[in-house]
């Protein structure tokens, strides 16, 4: 009679039992469809990575942005990454500044990227100034020569700086200019 009182339970306790997994969360933001208003989009559970690619010459900046949503809140968490040699050791020094809620109620964040959406077209170009990866695609920003590239990156620290005001890190560098008398080519 245990036996079968046993066997009963043990049979109701894995009839019972349910192997169904929570389906895994699928994110519907797509930046190449929702660019200009992504933060808007974004669910707690999204992330938004935008590598800004600084490097010019001899010297290498990487910074990390990474972009997600709480309280119905929009968090910028920005890691610096910088190789202190110039002279490409690669001997990063790694910075990583406070967390920032983004007030972003007339989308300025995204602007910076969708007025230079232009700079995606280009694939031929080999550097790119930013790679923004969402959970379903990737746009890459690339730049054209040094000249170029060295616009694109004050123009970072300006956008920057309106997240960061007063930090040492988005001050570009201060250029002195040398007059030359009777200077011919």
């Amino acid at each position: 009679m245990k036996f079968l009182l046993f066997t009963i339970i043990g049979f109701l306790y894995t009839s019972c039992k349910t192997d169904k997994k929570p389906e895994p969360y699928k994110s519907d933001l797509k930046l190449t469809e929702n660019l200009s208003d992504f933060t808007d989009r974004m669910t707690e559970k999204d992330t938004v990575k935008i590598f800004a690619e600084l490097n010019m010459e001899w010297w290498i900046r990487r910074d990390e942005l990474t972009i997600t949503k709480k309280n119905n809140e929009i968090r910028l968490q920005t890691t610096i990454k910088e190789d202190t040699t110039f002279e490409m050791k690669y001997e990063m020094r790694t910075n990583e500044l406070p967390r920032k809620v983004i007030y972003n109620t007339d989308h300025s964040f995204e602007k910076h990227f969708t007025n230079r959406i232009e700079r995606t077209r280009d694939t031929t170009i080999r550097q790119y100034i930013y790679k923004i990866i969402s959970p379903n695609d990737t746009l890459t920003f690339y730049t054209d020569g040094l000249s170029d590239k060295g616009r694109a990156v004050k123009e970072y620290y300006e956008f920057m700086q309106r997240f960061y005001p007063g930090e040492k890190e988005f001050k570009f560098p201060e250029v002195e200019y040398e007059e030359v008398e009777d200077f011919t080519f």
